[in-house]
């Protein structure tokens, strides 16, 4: 996959393609870059260590219960910068939809989206999660496309989960929670800038940079293993995933407002 700051210089290249790209950047505006990530639930100002990079994650629900994520995976098939003026300014996804690997590095920054837009006031950012399908590769470009899952049972879902949860030393129950819906999940940034809209002025000396972060130790809170009811869990994962998605200006994921420590990184 390709991530963080240093996949820039080879997205600026793709956008400056093409027989146009000098006529719009004459025209004013910028370039907004969008990148992904997840972590754990903020706790005492700070991230908590949850697993090691490809490794499973490891925390506990809201009842106890002990939950281990041997596989997940979202999928970011779209994202749309809205205009404060209601405009609509589609981000080219570079390299197809986004199957984001939670399993990968908390906090490390995922490349996804991004495109130049107009000077203008910025205020909201859609994201859409949904089905998982290979795209075409070009093997050429291997170094610049996002990692293909390997577990066929990811292709066709936007969220995936298997693992286990256990109850003090009480047996592990298996899950394998799947969901196909289409999720949009409006995020506001009408005072992302110090309580203002996203600004995109005439010249701007960098591209902006928005970050789209999620949980992923939120899924199971309220459930009892015990009386596992599958389809119920599958049901609410895309509101689960739709309230546990943030967004913050930059790269560094912005801790709650009762959170004051900077995160590690």
């Amino acid at each position: 996959m390709v991530r963080g700051l240093g996949a820039a210089a080879t997205v600026l290249s793709l956008l400056a393609s093409g027989c146009h790209a000098l006529d719009r950047f004459e025209d004013g505006g910028a370039t907004v870059f969008v990148f992904a990530t997840h972590h754990a639930t903020p706790e005492n100002g700070s991230f908590p260590f949850r697993g090691d990079e490809n490794q499973p994650r490891t925390f506990e629900s809201s009842d106890g219960w002990t939950v281990t994520l041997l596989e997940a995976y979202v999928t970011i098939s779209a994202v749309t910068l809205i205009g404060c003026n209601g405009s609509e300014h589609e981000l080219r996804m570079f390299w197809g939809p986004c199957p984001e690997d939670l399993r990968d590095r908390d906090l490390a920054t995922l490349t996804v989206a991004g495109n130049h837009v107009g000077e203008g006031e910025y205020c909201a950012l859609e994201v859409e999660y949904a089905a998982y399908m290979p795209p075409i590769i070009d093997e050429e470009a291997e170094d610049t496309r996002h990692e293909v899952p390997t577990n066929p049972d990811v292709q066709g879902s936007t969220i995936y989960l298997r693992g286990g949860a256990r109850l003090g030393d009480g047996d592990s129950t298996n899950f394998q929670l799947t969901s196909p819906a289409t999720i949009t999940v409006d995020l506001d940034l009408s005072e992302i800038e110090d309580g203002s809209p996203l600004h995109i002025a005439h010249q701007e000396d960098f591209p902006k940079e928005l970050l789209v972060s999620k949980t992923y130790d939120r899924y199971f809170d309220g459930v009892d293993f015990n009386a596992f009811d599958e389809a119920s869990l599958e049901a609410r994962l895309p509101q689960l995933l739709a309230d546990e998605t943030r967004v913050s200006l930059g790269t560094v994921v912005e801790l709650p407002e009762d959170q004051t420590t900077t995160p590690p990184g």
